[in-house]
């Protein structure tokens, strides 16, 4: 998808399949509920215990809670990540490495200046190859891995 903003320059944007982020957040739900059901039957043996699972299950949500869902970038690198839990605004040129997933279906990491960021990925999209194009002509030194080059031309 492509949007005119008010300066002139184009915004290119991809936005994950709402069935494919809404159906991760199902079975992560799911596996949360199914979890502390069998674990809850078979009672707690301390507050420690039940501390450490409360942790993980915190620490689980609040990182997938952070995978991107929308990508936006402007024709001059600005690149945008939205997510559900904040907003990473960066620049192309700030991006070391883009990573697609092994499979047809899955996360694309970004690792930036200081850390890595997940975006919900369809990599044979087309909205997503735009940006990705982008991406590589504002930074040319940019690597790509597990993504198919040729259709980025």
């Amino acid at each position: 998808m492509i949007e005119k903003s008010l300066d002139s320059t184009k915004t290119f944007v991809y936005r994950a399949p709402s069935i494919y982020v809404g159906l991760f957040y199902l079975v992560l739900l799911a596996w949360t509920v199914i979890s502390v059901f069998i674990m809850g039957a078979k009672g707690w043996i301390n507050w420690f215990q039940l501390f450490m699972v409360a942790f993980i299950f915190v620490m689980t949500w609040y990182f997938s809670l952070g995978i991107s869902y929308k990508v936006e970038i402007k024709e001059d690198g600005k690149l945008k990540l939205f997510s559900f839990r904040r907003l990473i605004s960066t620049h192309s040129t700030k991006i070391a490495i883009v990573e697609g997933p092994h499979l047809p279906l899955g996360f694309i990491r970004f690792r930036l200046e200081r850390e890595k960021a997940y975006l919900f990925g369809v990599p044979r999209n087309r909205g997503l190859q735009q940006i990705l194009s982008v991406i590589r002509k504002t930074n040319p030194d940019i690597r790509f891995k597990n993504l198919t080059l040729d259709r980025l031309n």
